[in-house]
């Protein structure tokens, strides 16, 4: 049997390193199309932090996947008087990652869109560009009020850090979200026929490809997933050290497969 002991200080240096270099790669496929010229299609979807079913996605999943395993692991921990808040961050943690595997705020976006439209708006832009984040914000700030009792009776270390690793995750999920597409109503549209050796299919909607020849937007969504892992990070570390503070090692054991059983 081999196995692995999953340490809160090396298990959150580990997830760092991993992010660090993905957002190095990204970083390298847009130096790649800004000074170079140079198509590198294969890396640009292989590793650009806002194109999906790639790396950074995948890590991103896994992340969320792991936060969920810590929560209900602390849930299935506790008395059931507070065992329902764990759980339910377990549910959360487990939808955003499907979500994020998915893109269902996608959806969510073009329905909020139309929805508005609809009711005699002028549709969304700026600030709103991305109008998902108008239902999940609201979920969230549900989501707060509900285990608002539930945070407040934990250790006054953990809810610290939880709190902030979840001011960190919204900041990048929600505010820089929101300041991209601030960002991209004040920028001129450019003839994606000047950049030919942009990849632009992976990008999907060819038309807006010249948004990606764009530092100030390169930046923006580069800091957006950036925070965003981040926060889900510092989020896994003080699970971690939680159950480090309750003499709990979490232990990754691979097990052989006993092929005469």
């Amino acid at each position: 049997m081999h196995s692995v002991l999953l340490d809160p200080k090396r298990t959150t240096r580990t997830l760092f390193a991993v992010l660090a270099i993905l957002v190095a790669l990204s970083l390298f496929t847009s130096f790649c199309h800004l000074v170079l010229h140079w198509r590198v299609e294969a890396l640009t979807q292989l590793a650009d932090l806002d194109t999906e079913a790639n790396m950074p996605t995948l890590y991103n999943v896994l992340l969320f996947f792991f936060g969920a395993v810590l929560f209900l692991m602390h849930g299935l921990r506790t008395n059931a008087k507070i065992a329902r808040g764990w759980k339910t961050m377990a549910a959360v943690f487990f939808f955003l990652g499907v979500d994020e595997g998915s893109q269902i705020h996608e959806k969510f976006m073009q329905f909020t869109k139309r929805l508005l439209e609809g009711s005699g708006g002028d549709g969304l832009g700026g600030w709103f560009y991305y109008a998902w984040v108008i239902p999940y914000g609201l979920a969230a700030i549900g989501l707060v009020l509900l285990l608002s009792r539930w945070l407040f009776g934990l250790s006054p270390a953990l809810r610290k850090r939880l709190i902030m690793s979840g001011i960190i995750y919204v900041f990048g999920a929600v505010f820089l979200e929101m300041a991209g597409g601030k960002l991209i109503a004040t920028l001129t549209p450019v003839d994606p026929g000047n950049y030919p050796w942009m990849p632009c299919r992976v990008f999907g909607d060819t038309a807006d490809c010249w948004i990606f020849m764009e530092p100030k937007y390169i930046a923006m969504y580069t800091l957006e997933e950036t925070f965003e892992m981040t926060g889900l990070i510092l989020c896994i570390r003080a699970l971690l050290l939680d159950l480090a503070d309750r003499n709990t090692q979490l232990t990754l054991a691979i097990v052989p497969v006993d092929k005469g059983a």
